[in-house]
């Protein structure tokens, strides 16, 4: 992973960190999340955040 991907990795997961917390809290809900993670991925292009967001496992809800 370069610089610029490790930039967007990290941005990815300070981003999600702050969407999660608005949907504990109950501003957002479970499909705005997911909407937002999505829109996140195609804006930052993070490598492992893309695989997640587009994982059979988050469209199941697994959270292991």
């Amino acid at each position: 992973m370069n610089k610029k991907q490790g930039a967007a990795e990290r941005d990815y997961r300070l981003v999600k960190a702050v969407f999660m917390t608005l949907r504990d809290k109950g501003i957002i809900t479970d499909e705005e999340l997911s909407a937002l993670k999505k829109e996140c991925v195609r804006r930052l292009k993070p490598m492992v955040g893309e695989l997640e967001v587009n994982s059979i496992a988050e469209e199941k809800g697994y959270t292991g």
